[in-house]
């Protein structure tokens, strides 16, 4: 899937161990076990920006860390939420891998500015399917890489930031130099998100029979998004390989207007009513080509929830599962 998948990430896991004179998190030994097979690292992308360091930068901390996932080809991340509510939302991701090269990660991603070179690193900016995200990523060897990002409505303050991020980063990655001080800003106030989708488990909003009627796996998978801050998801996976039906993924966003989910922003392409809930379809979702579709639904004017499917050998079939899957969440939904 990687980076022109759907967007999905798991839990952080990891041991402590001391790498360049700075703690990281890096699992496994040297060498494997007699009689076992190679034994898989795992860092912590969290590691990378201290609680000092987010706190300056404008974001609260700590992050919220997502271990790397095979299944979905993607590397440890960990997200940071802008501390100020006044002003649009702004996210800092950071990634790091160190099993799967940046070639296979980027799949032909273009490239979007010149390189530069910051903390002891080459960095360059590559297109996103997420619009006003600016992601700079820098290569540490065949199999390993590491990205700063940050998502903001306006373009040009997401790659000031980013690379206001950048030394601090590399300050943390294994010959990195050290990061320059930075004044720290004053701590947030936010109030955690409340109302009705808090709590709320998305992998309850369809069932095993309704799953296999959608050529989904039964059973789904609950993860906490990478990109979308307080949002949960759920996600079925397909049943028939590479190819056909994509996995079906209902998201939860609890402080999330609807048209502020990425890919939502425009006007929808028709509406469905189910159970007394009034759901906008929008195809081509993403900008995907004609592959993906999305249905949103606006629970409050601050919270929503988003379905996301797609097929990928014949854009006429990219929103059947979502259009058919519309009315089974819908009657799952709680009063």
């Amino acid at each position: 899937m990687g980076f022109r998948g759907v967007l999905a990430a798991v839990a952080v896991a990891g041991v402590a161990v001391v790498v360049a004179g700075c703690t990281v998190r890096v699992g496994g030994a040297a060498a494997p076990v007699p009689g076992q097979g190679p034994v898989q690292q795992v860092v912590d992308a969290c590691s990378l920006v201290g609680r000092q360091q987010a706190d300056a930068l404008g974001y609260r901390a700590p992050g919220k860390g997502q271990a790397a996932s095979e299944k979905l080809r993607t590397p440890a991340m960990c997200l940071w939420n802008s501390k100020d509510d006044s002003a649009a939302l702004t996210i800092l991701t950071v990634g790091w891998s160190v099993d799967q090269s940046l070639d296979d990660y980027l799949q032909g991603a273009v490239v979007k500015a010149p390189p530069f070179s910051d903390g002891g690193f080459q960095w360059t900016r590559y297109g996103s399917f997420i619009p006003g995200s600016c992601d700079l990523y820098t290569t540490l060897g065949p199999k390993s890489y590491a990205f700063v990002s940050v998502s903001n409505p306006d373009e040009t303050k997401a790659c000031d930031a980013a690379k206001q991020a950048v030394p601090q980063v590399a300050a943390h990655l294994p010959g990195g130099q050290p990061a320059p001080q930075i004044t720290p800003t004053a701590p947030s106030s936010a109030a955690p998100p409340s109302g009705p989708l808090v709590g709320l488990d998305p992998c309850t909003l369809l069932k095993p029979d309704q799953a296999a009627s959608l050529h989904v796996a039964p059973q789904g998978e609950k993860q906490n998004s990478s990109v979308v801050p307080n949002a949960v998801f759920c996600l079925w996976d397909d049943t028939d390989g590479d190819r056909g039906q994509k996995a079906f993924e209902v998201w939860l966003g609890p402080d999330l207007p609807m048209t502020q989910w990425p890919g939502m922003d425009v006007p929808p392409v028709s509406t469905i009513d189910a159970d007394g809930h009034h759901w906008s379809i929008f195809a081509n979702f993403n900008d995907s080509g004609g592959v993906n579709c999305g249905a949103g639904l606006a629970v409050t004017p601050t919270s929503s929830i988003q379905i996301v499917s797609g097929y990928l050998d014949d854009p006429s079939k990219a929103c059947d599962a979502v259009k058919a899957g519309v009315p089974l969440v819908s009657g799952n939904l709680p009063a």
